[in-house]
């Protein structure tokens, strides 16, 4: 979508990854209309959430509709990733 003055009706106003974090505390986000700073790493000025949730796939049901409207979506975890089990150490 190139008119970024009128998202479609759920996306939300342009955030910073803090304030994306601070709204959706532990959950999964797609992000549209991301502003990315560079093509080599996750870091972004901003983006629009289009979908959120506790589960991975909550976001990806709530955004597949805007599918057509968008080229790209990204699909991120706005807590900390635990490992299911210690990491296995080998001497």
């Amino acid at each position: 979508m190139d008119d970024a003055a009128s998202p479609l009706p759920g996306i939300s106003e342009p955030l910073t990854w803090s304030e994306i974090c601070e709204r959706y505390p532990d959950e999964w986000v797609v992000l549209v209309e991301v502003d990315w700073i560079n093509d080599m790493d996750l870091e972004f000025r901003s983006a629009r959430v289009a979908g959120h949730g506790k589960r991975r796939k909550d976001p990806l049901e709530q955004a597949r509709p805007l599918q057509p409207h968008y080229s790209a979506m990204a699909h991120l975890f706005t807590g900390r990733i635990r490992l299911p089990f210690p990491p296995l150490l080998f001497a």
